[in-house]
C-alpha cells in the first residue's frame, strides 16, 4: 500500500488535529446568522481595481502537468496587516499549470478501458465502443470484477446521460481512475474534443459520491464533463470526519468540468450544499472548471457553495476556476481544513457574506451541532490573486469573513496555533471591481 506522508502539507505533518468527532455528514446548518468578522486584503483590494485576476478561466486550457513544484516566496501579507518573511506554504506542492499529460502512475500497460454511451446497455460488457454500457454504476461493476493492476479510463461518448447517481468505492492507491470524453487525449483542451458529455441528474442528490476513507490517495480524475440538475452536490468526496488522520481520501483531480444549475433553485428539494463537496479529502487538484448557477432557493440560499472544503480537508488547490452566480459564499472552509490554496480564480455575482468564508459549528453557540465536542477553526489557508466581481445580489462583498467566533477566538476544545505563530488566512493581490 502506498503512503503519502512525504506529500502532506505542513499542518498535517505537524499533526494538526481537532479534538472533535462525528459521523460522515455535513448536514448541520452553516447559515451566517452567527458572529461574523469580515476583512479586506492586506493589500487593500476592497476598493475598485482596474484589472481582473490573471487567472480568469475559459476552460479551454489543456490538461495540467503532473510534476509537483513548491510555492515559494519571500514575503506574505497577512490578514492582520503584518508581513512575514519566508514561505507560508512550505511543504505544500502544486502543479505548475503548463501543458502536459495527466497523472503518471506505475506500470507500462495500456489503461483498462470501459466505454459509456447514451445508447449503451448495462447488459453489455463495456470493453469496446460497440459494446458500451449506459451507467457509471455498471462501469464500476466491470472495473471491480476485472480488478486491473493498471490505470483505468472510463471513456464517455458525447450526449446526455439522465438521472445517473453512483456511490463510487473502488480505487487503487498506485493507479488513477479517469472519467473523460471518449475522444479526449491526455494534454488536450476543450477545443480538441467534440464537446463535454452531459450528466443531467433530474433532481438526484449527486452525480458521484466517492465514499471511501482508506487514509491514502484514491486518484479519481474527471476531465471535461458537464454536470447539471443535481440537488445536493455535483461531486462529493466523502472521507471519515471522525478520523482526521486515518480516514481521508485524496489525490483526486477535477479539470475542465462545467457545473451548472445545481441546488434547490433548479430542482425540487430543500437545499444543496456544494457543486464540489469535500469531507476529510486532501491534496485534490480542482482547476480550470466553471461553476455557473449554483443556487438554492431564497430561504436556503446561503447554504450553497461552489467548493465546500469541510472537516479536515487539507492541502487542496482551487486554481484558475470561474465562479458565476453562486447563491452562498463560493468558497466555504469548515472545521480544521488547513493549508488550502485558492488562487487565480474569478468570482462574479457570487456570495452572501464573502467570497471566502470560514465557519465551524461551535456547540456553545449552536445547539444543532452534530459532532461531539463541536468543530474547530481552520488554519494556514491562502486566498490570493483572485478577481472579485460583486456578490450574488450585485453588492460589494469583502474578500473574506470569519463567520463563527471571529478571527482571534479558538474554542477551548481545539488547538490554539496562534501560540505557534500560525495564521488563520493569508491574503494578497486580490482585485475587486463591482460593478
Amino acid at each position: 500500500m502506498s503512503t503519502s506522508s512525504a506529500r502532506l502539507p505542513l499542518p498535517i505533518a505537524l499533526a494538526l488535529v481537532c479534538a472533535c468527532g462525528d459521523a460522515n455528514t455535513t448536514a448541520t446548518s452553516d447559515t451566517a446568522s452567527l458572529t461574523s468578522t469580515t476583512g479586506a486584503d492586506s493589500d487593500g483590494t476592497t476598493a475598485a481595481a482596474t484589472a481582473d485576476s490573471p487567472g480568469t478561466n475559459d476552460s479551454s486550457g489543456a490538461s495540467p502537468t503532473t510534476g509537483p513544484s513548491t510555492i515559494t516566496g519571500t514575503t506574505h501579507d497577512t490578514t492582520d496587516g503584518n508581513t512575514v518573511t519566508g514561505d507560508s506554504t512550505t511543504g505544500f506542492t502544486t502543479t505548475d499549470g503548463t501543458t502536459s499529460t495527466t497523472t503518471t502512475t506505475t506500470g507500462d500497460d495500456d489503461p483498462f478501458t470501459v466505454y459509456l454511451d447514451p445508447a449503451g446497455d448495462d447488459a453489455h460488457g463495456g470493453l469496446s465502443p460497440d459494446d458500451a454500457v449506459l451507467t457509471l454504476a455498471r462501469a464500476q461493476e466491470i472495473v471491480v470484477a476485472a480488478a486491473p493492476d493498471r490505470d483505468v479510463e472510463v471513456r464517455i461518448a458525447q450526449g446526455t446521460y439522465v438521472g445517473q447517481s453512483v456511490t463510487w468505492t473502488h480505487y487503487h492507491p498506485d493507479h488513477r481512475i479517469a472519467f473523460m470524453p471518449a475522444d479526449y487525449e491526455d494534454g488536450e483542451g476543450i477545443d480538441d474534443i467534440a464537446g463535454r458529455p452531459v450528466f443531467d441528474g433530474e433532481g438526484a442528490g449527486a452525480l458521484l459520491t466517492l465514499d471511501v476513507a482508506p487514509g491514502e490517495e484514491t486518484h479519481l480524475e474527471f476531465y471535461y464533463l458537464e454536470i447539471q440538475h443535481y440537488l445536493h452536490y455535483g461531486l462529493y468526496f466523502r472521507g471519515n470526519r471522525l478520523d482526521p488522520e486515518g480516514g481521508w481520501n485524496g489525490g483526486n483531480r477535477i479539470f475542465g468540468v462545467y457545473f451548472t444549475e445545481i441546488g434547490s433553485l433548479h430542482v425540487p428539494g430543500e437545499e444543496g450544499y456544494g457543486a464540489i463537496d469535500l469531507v476529510n479529502s486532501r491534496n485534490n487538484d480542482i482547476r480550470n472548471n466553471h461553476f455557473v448557477a449554483i443556487e438554492n432557493h431564497a430561504q436556503k440560499a446561503g447554504l450553497m457553495h461552489g467548493v465546500y472544503i469541510a472537516h479536515h480537508s487539507t492541502g487542496n488547490q482551487i486554481r484558475s476556476n470561474q465562479f458565476t452566480e453562486i447563491s452562498g459564499d463560493p468558497i466555504r472552509v469548515r472545521d480544521d481544513s488547513n493549508a488550502n490554496l485558492i488562487q487565480d480564480n474569478t468570482f462574479e455575482n457570487t456570495g452572501s457574506v464573502a467570497f471566502y468564508s470560514d465557519w465551524y459549528c461551535d456547540p456553545d453557540a449552536n445547539p444543532n451541532c452534530t459532532k461531539p465536542g463541536g468543530e474547530c477553526p481552520s488554519w494556514q489557508n491562502e486566498f490570493r490573486d483572485n478577481g472579485l466581481h460583486c456578490g450574488y445580489g450585485g453588492e460589494q462583498l469583502p474578500p473574506f469573513s470569519y463567520i463563527q467566533g471571529g478571527a482571534d477566538y479558538v474554542p477551548p476544545s481545539c488547538p490554539d496555533h496562534f501560540v505557534d505563530g500560525w495564521k488563520r488566512l493569508y491574503t494578497s493581490d486580490n482585485t475587486s471591481a463591482c460593478p
